[in-house]
């Protein structure tokens, strides 16, 4: 009983529990249907693969928020949103294994057919940088459960 005990304590104690996605603490909307769902916008986030999409340039906060605004879309702003992307921290010179973003810009275009480009805002040692992801999510961001097709 002693052993079951103790490997049960084991198990338990090298679970370690990642910090939850959040909806965002503001939401910049510009969708015409409905208001965004903060869930939505943390699944989208939580489906991004881990590698920056170096072949795409990040087009700049101006560009983008006319990118929402014709395509329909949102702006997302945390204080901080840990998100687990070890490949992408040591890509960008964090340590650990967690990126913090600060903003999301997503709108409702796909870049493929099962995938979109989102651009995230993290804070790094150095200061905030921008990144290009590509989220697997590809409900409407301001529709939540609904599919871009």
């Amino acid at each position: 009983m002693k052993r079951v005990l103790a490997a049960a304590a084991l198990v338990l104690a090298g679970c370690s529990s990642a910090p939850l996605l959040q909806p965002p603490d503001r939401v910049d909307s510009f969708c015409s249907e409905k208001e965004p769902r903060g869930t939505a916008i943390a699944s989208i986030l939580g489906s991004v693969s881990d590698r920056i999409e170096t072949s795409v340039a990040y087009p700049g906060d101006a560009l983008l928020r006319t990118d929402v605004k014709q395509n329909s879309g949102i702006i997302g702003h945390w204080k901080s949103q840990p998100l687990y992307m070890p490949g992408t921290a040591a890509a960008i010179g964090v340590s650990g294994n967690y990126i913090d973003v600060t903003d999301v810009v997503i709108d409702n275009q796909l870049s493929g057919a099962e995938s979109r480009l989102i651009y995230v805002t993290v804070s790094t040692p150095q200061g905030p940088k921008n990144l290009v992801l590509r989220a697997y999510d590809t409900q409407n961001v301001c529709v939540e459960g609904t599919r871009l097709s």
